[in-house]
């Protein structure tokens, strides 16, 4: 009776082996497929991400509006615990989505038409440049040296009809695909904040069944443990969005006063591209720096100088005050994490990727920090990333 047992018993096992090579396999073989056919790969990662947008737009706008909601319900709480639960859920939610719509609607009633107007303006000023350039081309290629202006001259009138029709099969298609990608962008944001508002109801049972997994397929012994970890990473990638949406929304509202104060021309367009950049930390206001000097350097090259001058001054207060008082250290990353954050998630999704990737980055640097960290404990060993001499000791190499 007890051979049997330990008959049946190294069946079993065997059995479970056999069938843990087996999804290996199957798991290994897979990948190598992804890899091997990695444009196709990409190219079927793309069309879901296309067809999940609007799941992943409503998981955002949920994400980012959970603290505001979060802190309507405390402000209930504090007014009296008494009250239901389901009544402060419901008034939090409708408060904080008010605010949101409220200040969409005043981005596009009120701050929409002067980017509009601003647009406009800059359109007749380079359609002068044009004009100016067509009734003058003789001093205007003057400026150019090395030009022969009879050459020049002479291609131009020989190639202008082609130069006509090329730009036109290409503008064409162009505003049908920007006309096209706008419907689809409207699309996947308003089905987006319909799914916001399910997701924001249903948190605390999403959060109570993703915690109820982790115990579920964790080992008992790391569970908890798993669990702080993922609450630290939702705190990361969390501080960082609504702290950096904060800190964008500050400088934009300073670059713009500033601009105002100083009578730039298009205050509003740079400022509101200024705070959009913003988000992306390091580089996000050279980046929004560029178009404005850029625009400023056909009116006038000493504006250009004077605007670079004005962003240098405000990403100093933000690098320097504004973002350590706000962000504190949320992320904690170097500036070529930040590159390798921004560089990937752009290549891969676009200007959303750039936003997130760094957060992503700092996430995961996060926990490889905590793993290493866990390997010298298992070692026994004091982890020397406070340790002063390891650099003295490079330098004395260097020094001998």
């Amino acid at each position: 009776m007890k051979e049997e047992k330990k008959y049946v018993k190294r069946l079993k096992m065997i059995t479970s082996n056999i069938w843990y090579i087996v999804a290996l396999v199957a798991l290994v073989t897979a990948v190598i497929m992804l890899i091997v056919n990695w444009s196709s790969t990409l190219e079927a990662l793309r069309k879901v991400v296309q067809v999940l947008m609007p799941f992943f737009l409503g998981f955002l706008f949920a994400y980012l509006i959970n603290p505001l909601v979060r802190l309507f319900e405390k402000l209930f709480n504090l007014m009296g615990k008494d009250k239901a639960l389901t009544v402060k859920k419901v008034f939090s939610m409708l408060l904080s989505y008010i605010i949101v719509l409220g200040a969409i609607t005043v981005i596009i009633v009120f701050i929409t038409p002067q980017i509009v107007t601003s647009v406009n303006q800059l359109g007749q000023t380079v359609q002068k440049g044009y004009d100016y350039v067509k009734l003058h081309p003789t001093s205007f290629l003057d400026w150019i040296p090395f030009a022969n202006t009879a050459d020049i001259m002479e291609k131009l009138k020989d190639n202008i009809n082609s130069i006509a029709i090329n730009m036109g099969s290409k503008v064409f298609p162009y505003l049908y695909s920007t006309f096209t990608s706008t419907f689809v962008i409207a699309y996947d944001i308003f089905f987006g904040l319909v799914i916001s508002i399910y997701l924001t109801w249903e948190k605390d049972s999403l959060v109570r069944g993703f915690h109820r997994l982790v115990k579920a397929f964790v080992p008992k012994k790391y569970a908890e443990k798993t669990w702080e970890k993922l609450l630290k990473c939702n705190h990361i990638f969390n501080g960082f969005l609504v702290g950096k949406a904060i800190d964008s929304l500050i400088i934009g509202l300073i670059t713009f006063c500033a601009m105002a104060i100083l009578n730039f021309p298009y205050p509003v367009l740079l400022s509101v591209i200024v705070c959009i950049t913003n988000m992306i930390p390091y580089f996000g206001p050279f980046i929004g720096a560029i178009p404005g000097c850029a625009i400023y350097l056909f009116i006038d090259p000493t504006l250009a100088l004077w605007f670079a001058i004005l962003i240098l001054v405000v990403q100093q207060f933000d690098g320097w005050i504004l973002g350590p008082w706000i962000l504190g250290d949320q992320t904690g990353i170097k500036p070529l994490t930040v590159i390798l954050g921004i560089t990937v998630g752009g290549a891969y999704f676009g200007v959303m990727g750039m936003f997130l990737g760094v957060p992503t980055v700092a996430v995961l640097q996060y926990l490889g920090g905590e793993f290493v960290k866990n390997r010298f404990k298992k070692k026994d060993m004091e982890d020397p990333i406070n340790d002063d001499s390891v650099p003295s000791c490079i330098s004395d190499v260097q020094e001998r």
